[in-house]
């Protein structure tokens, strides 16, 4: 009776891509997971969470590519499109934020001074309202006055054409 047949390399190679692509997810979750924390603090680490989120979303792409013709990839693929998932929500974020970073600033400074709700209140107003004006190029209220807070921000009439 001969021998069984030697194992072939496809399956070898089907582990080797399989290993390569958890390897390409968890560094994905671990760049969104990265991303996440940064965006939103100061502006140096935004930049850093938005950098870290583009790299998750690459991370993400690449590891749906690796994952092809590796078997069972169910949990390679749901790994791998939370990475996009969070990873793209967290560069748009982090984009946004970048984008509108005076606006933003002076969101963050009126709503740390504030101590009631209705100041919370005037600060998301304001927020709106600097943030079209900011778009149309007109600036924020913050920075036309140089006042920063609910109740330091120049009427609309008073901003700058």
């Amino acid at each position: 009776m001969a021998p069984p047949p030697a194992p072939s390399a496809p399956p070898a190679r089907q582990d080797a891509r399989r290993a390569a692509a958890r390897r390409t997810t968890v560094a994905g979750l671990v760049c969104t997971a990265v991303a996440t924390a940064l965006v939103g603090a100061g502006f140096w680490p935004t930049v850093a969470g938005t950098a870290a989120a583009a790299l998750a979303v690459g991370l993400g792409v690449a590891a749906l590519v690796r994952s092809a013709g590796t078997g069972r990839r169910t949990l390679l693929v749901v790994g791998a499109v939370a990475v996009l998932v969070l990873g793209g929500t967290s560069l748009l974020t982090g984009a946004a934020r970048l984008a509108l970073w005076p606006v933003a600033e002076a969101y963050d400074r009126c709503v740390s001074s504030t101590l009631t709700i209705s100041g919370g209140a005037r600060c998301q107003q304001q927020l709106e309202e600097d943030v079209w004006s900011y778009l149309s190029g007109e600036g924020t209220a913050a920075e036309s006055s140089g006042a920063t807070g609910p109740a330091g921000s120049a009427p609309a009439a008073d901003r700058p054409a």
